[in-house]
């Protein structure tokens, strides 16, 4: 899953409101603001990331005079709906939520990305690179010493 953020006025009343689109950049909603603010339009596969940015451009935004500014998170499933905002600790609170459910690499930790690694002989175990592939392959199967 990776998360987008972007500005917008929602519909149908303009409330201004800093984005967290789960699904990408192809599952924002479609009046997206043009990009002023370091972040916007950049898709993370960390929520927390995502989070920590939207807070950024929020508060940049509110210093520039939009006084109104919110953060709100949600997924439009491809379709236009306004988001529920939220307070900066509710938004990291979902994020971290969010974090702790997503799949990770058996070896490091990592988050796994879209194209993720296997072993076909470990098939119960995925890896966030081929790194970790192959390192977790060695422990698997060491070579035998040569007498």
């Amino acid at each position: 899953m990776s998360y987008t953020v972007t500005r917008q006025r929602q519909w149908p009343d303009g409330t201004p409101v800093v984005e967290i689109s789960a699904g990408g950049l192809d599952y924002t909603n479609p009046d997206a603001l043009v990009a002023k603010y370091q972040g916007e339009f950049e898709t993370f596969d960390d929520p927390r990331e995502a989070v920590d940015t939207a807070i950024a451009i929020c508060k940049a935004w509110r210093q520039d005079g939009e006084r109104r500014a919110r953060v709100g998170h949600g997924a439009t499933g491809g379709m236009t709906m306004p988001f529920d905002t939220c307070t900066f600790p509710e938004a990291r609170a979902w994020a971290k939520k969010r974090y702790e459910k997503l799949p990770k690499c058996d070896r490091c930790g990592d988050l796994l990305p879209e194209k993720h690694y296997t072993i076909p002989d470990l098939d119960d175990e995925v890896f966030c690179r081929e790194y970790c592939a192959e390192q977790r392959y060695a422990e698997a199967f060491p070579e035998e010493e040569v007498a």
